[in-house]
């Protein structure tokens, strides 16, 4: 196994707890972490028992222990409880049910990742993370927050984008989609949202100044250049529970050598490089091999040679993001609350 292929993610904020969540779950989100530490992924449909009075249903509690669980299993593979999620999700025998399970299971993720990454301290870290966490900020090369000329901070809020999000998820978990067409049709709706505009991407860059943006700004006026169609391809990755990585290189394409960043994806003991940025004549440019070397020797066949350079050359930090964590009253008000909620 390379490097690439490991999770890489920075030390869990130890401040956190699992307390600290417990009162702030929904029905839904209870039932999706007690499914994925008792590994059963069917739990969801007997997540419940009905009361013979009021034929209502009420959530099964989480038991000492599991939370705490669940907890430390994201600090180390967020996307492996995500992909247990989907399947768990996947299993549910009423349909009306997906919807509601969706959407709390995106908000969960979100609650988790300002859980277990966000520091009350600002640091700034080496290197590219197997997994974009909520806060996560791109500063490229750059290690200082300030005097960052052309160079915008690219900050991940998933809050700003979470109905991207939650497309992915359905794609993922109502599509019976194999993995290897998620990575077609994730790439025809990154960019069918994001065309690639670098004099628009540097107006906002100057506009932003030391600023970080948040890439549901570049949502809004739909465009970017590589790092920004990167980053949100690794986002619906992330969605759909495979296993990626987004690299960061040297890109030399019939004869013009630039800058570039590109995405890694490793299915079923396979690798694929995707570049969403670049497509070929034919469509989709996705090279899948038994390995990474492979696949960037088959991408030579095609007059591109991509070399990544060291991860340890980018920088990024986890940021709060603006806005907040949803109030357990706004979610109560969408779920409903453990007691005698829509499951």
């Amino acid at each position: 196994m390379s490097n690439r292929d490991k999770p890489t993610l920075p030390p869990p904020n130890r401040a956190s707890s699992a307390s600290s969540l417990a009162g702030r779950l929904t029905a839904q989100q209870s039932s999706l972490i007690k499914a994925f530490v008792t590994s059963d992924r069917g739990f969801l449909n007997h997540s419940y028992y009905l009361d013979p009075v009021t034929r209502r249903r009420t959530a099964l509690a989480l038991e000492p222990g599991e939370l705490s669980r669940f907890t430390a299993a994201w600090a180390v593979e967020p996307v492996a409880c995500i992909q247990f999620f989907n399947e768990a999700i996947g299993e549910l025998h009423d349909e009306s049910r997906f919807a509601r399970y969706i959407d709390a299971a995106v908000d969960l993720e979100q609650r988790m990742d300002r859980e277990t990454f966000r520091s009350v301290e600002l640091r700034i870290h080496r290197g590219i993370p197997s997994y974009f966490m909520d806060g996560y900020t791109d500063m490229g090369l750059l290690s200082t927050p300030a005097a960052r000329p052309a160079r915008e901070k690219i900050k991940v809020s998933k809050i700003d984008v979470r109905d991207k999000l939650a497309e992915a998820k359905r794609l993922a978990v109502l599509g019976g989609t194999a993995a290897e067409t998620l990575l077609v049709r994730y790439y025809e709706i990154v960019r069918r949202d994001l065309v690639f505009d670098d004099p628009s991407v540097a107006s906002i860059s100057a506009e932003s100044g030391d600023s970080s943006v948040s890439l549901s700004r570049y949502f809004e006026r739909g465009v970017g250049v590589c790092r920004h169609l990167a980053i949100t391809y690794q986002l619906y990755l992330q969605e759909a529970g495979i296993a990626s990585r987004l690299v960061k290189g040297n890109l030399r394409l019939f004869g013009l050598k630039g800058r570039h960043a590109w995405n890694v994806a490793f299915i079923l003991g396979r690798v694929a490089v995707i570049d969403v940025t670049l497509p070929d004549l034919k469509g989709p440019f996705i090279i899948t091999a038994g390995s990474q070397e492979e696949a960037y020797r088959l991408a030579a066949t095609k007059d591109r040679s991509y070399v990544a350079t060291p991860d340890d050359n980018n920088h990024y930090k986890i940021a709060p993001v603006d806005g907040g964590t949803l109030l357990a009253s706004e979610v109560l008000e969408s779920y409903g609350s453990s007691a005698g909620a829509r499951l």
